[in-house]
């Protein structure tokens, strides 16, 4: 599955016409710049993303506006509130992407050591973070998790942290 990226929350009908205020998620400017295809999604549990046409997307950074094709009155746009607004394609498909279920319960190791089991991916302001927990001692460790210092093999189960870091 293509990874999506949370460009933000809709919030607010603006004007008449069905332009919708974003709450920019951090990052989620980039990504809706970046991406070439989108989705709305609702949190509602399995519920699979749905598809949609962003048509125009104006304001500014810390407050952008977005149409989506068939959204076309206050009261359409208003019916979208509140659902997240995620993105994929272009520029963000080259970006490092694991899904939570694919890295709890993996081991991490940093050099010869083991840290202990992946137990959550937290989100961060610039980046997701790692929290990694001891199963003898119960310590737990927080770890970026970016490119520069965090390796997954997956096929082995196992997170590699950079040699020195911790």
């Amino acid at each position: 599955m293509t990874a999506l990226w949370p460009c933000g929350r809709l919030g607010r009908p603006h004007g008449l016409a069905g332009e919708l205020a974003l709450e920019p998620f951090p990052g989620g400017v980039d990504y809706l710049a970046a991406g070439t295809s989108f989705f709305i999604s609702r949190d509602a549990g399995d519920a699979p993303p749905v598809p949609v046409n962003v048509t125009r997307v104006g304001g500014a950074d810390r407050r952008p506006l977005v149409r989506l094709e068939g959204v076309e009155t206050r009261e359409q746009a208003a019916a979208c509130g509140g659902a997240l607004l995620l993105a994929s394609g272009g520029a963000l498909d080259d970006l490092l992407a694991y899904r939570g279920d694919e890295l709890i319960g993996l081991t991490a190791t940093c050099g010869d050591q083991t840290v202990g089991t992946v137990t959550d991916i937290l989100q961060g302001v610039a980046h997701d973070i790692l929290q990694i927990r001891d199963e003898e001692s119960g310590e737990e460790t927080l770890v970026p998790l970016v490119e520069e210092l965090v390796t997954v093999d997956e096929g082995r189960r196992v997170v590699r942290i950079r040699e020195g870091l911790l």
